[in-house]
């Protein structure tokens, strides 16, 4: 399958961004939630779910449901193992090497209070310290694709949309928040921030889109007046927010309708707006690949980088941590520093696959 160039320069775009945003410096003002009040997560989990839908469909029509849900299977298992050597690369180089940094004592404070519990926590998905809860929501939300496409062709997806936003609406009630409040003094069990019952439906909105797309079949259509209301509605939310960063206030921390662990309707919706359009305008990227090619490099190798870049993030982070005389200046350094390394693990990632795919000639006879 022909890779969709826009899509890795999207993903490369976002990562860069996260690497920023992982980190407390100056530069956060211009990346965290620049054009409206949604994160990089969501732009990461519709991009996934929409490569997830595209390849399960297409496989699904050329070789079978039960091939197509082997592959997924197969893509959650390898998603599943970089979560893996994350923590314990995290947990052992940070146990013992950075133990006495005061940013990684509170990112791995449970696991200092009981390492055993937290070892056993990851490999259940049950242990999710900061920074490291976003890999094991895309293990479920992988392994969950196949019934997703499996109720969607007996039932008809309109109603596996339908039933998805039902548990969007219930999730807005805090459920999963009732549900593990129980396990709070558990020492192996720590979940991260997001709500799975929430972020199921981004998952499924980009499942459906990525499939539409395989099968050349438009999901929803628009007339120009309502795109014309809804741009007017992004430019709303982006000089709403830019006034919010200047103003150094988030609206996300005191009102649900903009909650970002439980995905509040304004935050959703934002997002559609945006997500709307930047669909429209990703395939003139298609003209710039040449110049975009270093990002794109990035994007093509998202899983081994993203997991890497977790682990310098929470290293910068423990270090600008720590005391400087001049902090804003100090983490700057760092954070770029960290950029010119996701460039440096593309190009290096690249000549590796480049090297694999030379096959030698036969010698002669």
């Amino acid at each position: 399958m022909k890779r969709l160039v826009e899509l890795d320069v999207l993903r490369g775009f976002l990562l860069l961004m996260m690497v920023v945003n992982h980190a407390p410096s100056p530069l956060r003002r211009i990346t965290d939630q620049p054009i409206g009040f949604f994160s990089t997560a969501e732009g990461f989990v519709f991009v996934s779910a929409f490569l997830a839908g595209l390849l399960f469909q297409k496989r699904a029509e050329t070789k079978g449901f039960a091939a197509a849900r082997t592959a997924t299977f197969l893509r959650a298992f390898r998603i599943y193992q970089a979560h893996l050597a994350t923590v314990f690369f995290i947990f052992f180089f940070g146990g013992i090497f950075l133990s006495e940094l005061p940013g990684v004592q509170n990112i791995l404070s449970q696991f200092f209070t009981n390492p055993a519990a937290a070892i056993a926590g990851s490999v259940t998905l049950l242990f999710q310290p900061p920074l490291l809860d976003i890999l094991p929501m895309y293990v479920v939300f992988s392994f969950l694709t196949p019934l997703a496409f499996w109720a969607g062709n007996k039932w008809g997806w309109k109603k596996v949309f339908l039933g998805s936003i039902g548990i969007w609406l219930v999730s807005q009630f805090r459920i999963q928040d009732y549900l593990i409040k129980g396990t709070q003094d558990v020492s192996f069990v720590h979940f991260g921030p997001f709500d799975l019952f929430s972020w199921q439906l981004i998952w499924i909105g980009g499942l459906i889109f990525g499939r539409s797309l395989q099968e050349q079949k438009p999901v929803l259509q628009m007339p120009r007046a309502v795109e014309f209301v809804l741009l007017l509605v992004v430019v709303v939310f982006l000089v709403w927010r830019w006034i919010c960063i200047y103003a150094d206030v988030d609206p996300g921390r005191a009102s649900w309708f903009l909650d970002k662990w439980h995905l509040g309707p304004l935050r959703l919706f934002n997002f559609f707006a945006v997500a709307w359009f930047a669909a429209k305008l990703l395939p003139h990227l298609r003209k710039w690949t040449l110049a975009l090619r270093p990002i794109c490099a990035v994007g093509e190798h998202m899983l081994p980088i993203f997991s890497t870049q977790v682990c310098v993030s929470i290293l910068i982070g423990g270090l600008i941590s720590v005391r400087h005389h001049a902090i804003d200046d100090y983490a700057t350094v760092l954070v770029l520093l960290q950029i010119a390394s996701v460039f440096l693990a593309a190009w290096v990632l690249n000549r590796r696959r480049l090297a694999n795919s030379i096959v030698p000639s036969p010698e002669p006879a």
